[in-house]
């Protein structure tokens, strides 16, 4: 399972943050997670709907994160719970209408406290490395990470600066997929990122 997380701020404008979403569903991206932060409710939802209708809906399913206005309008896939919101899944599920309901995890009592939210369908634990969108926040490492992959009771997705270099660690962990933003975001040639990261995780 391949999660691209969007980000907007990547690019040099929306039309080439658009087209490479596109592309990356083109070329097989499983899932397209909608992150646009610092921006306002009404170009959430516009930007939502653009990503909704360009993706190619036979390779990729969208998830919405932490935006239940832009979700109720696009109806997507998944939708993802910040760590700190203290929402169940099945509250996230009625509000969004998504079926599919992931949450961030940074610590061993935050897994405690979801491990039994029978609503909630996976963890995206992190972060594991330091990473380009919280380049000063603290990071688990590899071995806490795994650890955390013991004691979840969900499928775990791994997150924070993972990259071709060292996903095979994530995959020996007993993760279930990743969810990366730079590696997709800033890569030369797409495709072939995408199908050496598939390679890993399909």
């Amino acid at each position: 399972m391949i999660i691209y997380i969007t980000d907007i701020d990547k690019f040099d404008n929306e039309k080439s943050f658009l087209e490479n979403i596109k592309l990356a569903s083109f070329y097989g991206i499983n899932f397209i997670q909608i992150r646009l932060n610092n921006l306002e409710q009404s170009k959430k939802i516009e930007i939502s709907k653009k990503i909704n209708e360009i993706v190619d809906k036979e390779n990729t399913k969208i998830i919405v994160n932490q935006d239940f206005e832009s979700s109720r309008i696009i109806s997507p896939y998944g939708f993802h719970i910040k760590s700190n919101e203290k929402i169940t899944g099945d509250f996230a599920k009625s509000e969004s209408g998504a079926r599919w309901i992931s949450k961030s995890i940074h610590t061993k009592d935050e897994l405690y406290e979801n491990n039994n939210d029978l609503d909630i369908d996976a963890f995206v634990i992190g972060t594991i490395y330091k990473s380009n969108s919280h380049p000063n926040g603290p990071t688990l490492g590899i071995e806490k990470f795994m650890e955390l992959v013991r004691l979840s009771k969900k499928p775990v997705i791994g997150i924070g600066g993972i990259n071709l270099q060292n996903i095979d660690a994530i995959k020996k962990s007993n993760a279930i997929g990743v969810a990366m933003i730079s590696e997709l975001a800033n890569t030369n040639n797409l495709e072939k990122t995408i199908n050496k990261l598939k390679s890993y995780y399909d």
